[in-house]
């Protein structure tokens, strides 16, 4: 007759048989993230079922032992037979760095221009190309140039000009358009409100200024560009237009939000930054498009084609329409960012820095379901920049070489410390993750 521990080991090897069943028709392949996920999901359930099942087999032991003792006599009854399964972690898989898994997405270029002006990267105008601001101070942007991470080469746009007789002026965000450059700016540090529009030939040129606007229409959130307008959103909602002529500003459209022109966007009630987009409107055409968002879900943004949304701390995402909805892996922190429209930057999975590669966000193709690594995260903590445009910008860079340490000291007789971050080093190159240079199918 089997022991009791004989049938605790033959269903012991039953569990973990079940716990890895073959892959069915049409999974994804092996290797890939999907995969590793997908089977983690399928082996946990089947070790659960298969538990169930042990506990129950062991349940029966002993009610039959304590039958067959009882029947001898009256003897003490036995314990149920514990089986302690270990307790494993689902860990999201590690993520590769953005360029190995998009090769030719992550490429260097100089942090200078050639007189020692500090780039400022805007975004990604082709595969190879990078807009920057140039700045003789901090924040004071002098002129555009475009860099062609290919050639090595920066080429001169032009100059970006102050209006004259404007106190604490700084040029803010540079919109890209099929035929101009155009850009605002503000005087950040004053108490009027006011603000001007400039444009430039994408070839190359001198700057003009377009317009000025004073009270509530000074209050840009994005502007666009075309071929005989500048359009601009405020924050409190609505849409404008003025003349590359000049003239009087128009207003175009109520309550809604420029994301790039000629999109634009329309929000249900909510409180600041967890309101849901419901639709999105084409402001050349008139086209609006409604946009349901699931429940349970906040800061629902949606591009050209996919949106992203927040739910328990996990970000969603779903096509225009609804379709293609469901929720990124555990392990991943929501979204905050978007690059181009359609890549989330995620929090990446927890580990230690110091002894495998952890990047400071986790970049997600929708189209491709790719992860990649932007950044790597050091134990004192890693800088990042976006890039500067009004348009939901299409990249992200760091700078490799700049280190950060945390300093302490104590501030009072009690032995209270305070802290800081300081930076040493870089300043010489930039890392650029370009989206523009993934490919639909990559």
């Amino acid at each position: 007759m089997r022991s009791e521990e004989d049938l605790v080991r033959t269903l012991r090897a039953a569990a973990d048989q079940a716990a890895r069943p073959p892959a069915a028709p049409g999974s994804p392949a092996a290797g890939s993230l999907a995969h590793a996920v997908a089977a983690r999901r399928r082996a946990r359930r089947f070790r659960q079922r298969a538990q169930v099942a042990l506990a129950a087999a062991a349940v029966v032991i002993v009610a039959g032992g304590t039958a067959t003792v009882l029947s001898g006599g009256g003897g003490q009854v036995q314990p149920a037979v514990t089986v302690d399964e270990p307790r494993v972690k689902e860990v999201f898989p590690q993520v590769k760095p953005a360029g190995e898994v998009w090769p030719g997405a992550v490429v260097k270029m100089p942090a200078k221009a050639a007189d020692g002006w500090k780039y400022r990267p805007v975004t990604g105008i082709s595969p190879t190309e990078v807009l920057v601001t140039a700045e003789s101070s901090f924040e004071k942007a002098g002129r555009l140039e475009v860099y062609d991470t290919s050639a090595g080469t920066a080429r001169v746009v032009g100059e970006m000009p102050a209006p004259e007789g404007v106190k604490g002026y700084y040029s803010q965000a540079v919109e890209v358009g099929e035929k101009y450059y155009a850009w605002y700016g503000e005087t950040p540090n004053n108490s009027d409100k006011w603000a001007d529009f400039w444009i430039m030939p994408r070839e190359g040129g001198k700057a003009r200024q377009v317009g000025e606007v004073t009270g509530d229409l000074s209050r840009v959130e994005r502007i666009g560009v075309t071929d005989d307008h500048l359009v601009w959103s405020v924050d409190q909602g609505g849409v404008y237009r003025i003349p590359l002529t000049g003239g009087a500003p128009e207003k175009i459209a109520d309550d809604l939000h420029l994301t790039s022109w000629p999109l634009a966007a329309g929000y249900a009630p909510g409180g600041r930054g967890e309101k849901n987009q419901n639709r999105v409107v084409n402001l050349e055409t008139g086209q609006s498009t409604a946009i349901k968002a699931p429940p349970g879900v906040t800061n629902l943004t949606c591009a050209i084609e996919w949106c992203f949304g927040v739910q328990r701390d996990r970000t969603v995402r779903q096509r225009i329409d609804g379709s293609g909805r469901e929720p990124l892996p555990d392990g991943l922190g929501p979204y905050r960012e978007v690059l181009g429209g359609r890549f989330p930057l995620l929090s990446p999975p927890g580990g230690d820095p110091a002894k495998q590669y952890i990047p400071v966000k986790t970049v997600y193709d929708p189209t491709t379901g790719l992860f990649g690594g932007a950044h790597r995260r050091s134990p004192e903590g890693s800088s990042y920049g976006f890039g500067t445009s009004s348009s939901p910008t299409t990249i992200m860079y760091w700078d490799e070489d700049k280190k950060q340490r945390r300093v302490c000291r104590t501030t009072s007789p009690t032995g209270a410390t305070s802290c800081e971050t300081k930076e040493s080093g870089g300043g010489k190159e930039f890392t650029v993750l370009n989206t523009l240079a993934i490919r639909s199918g990559s």
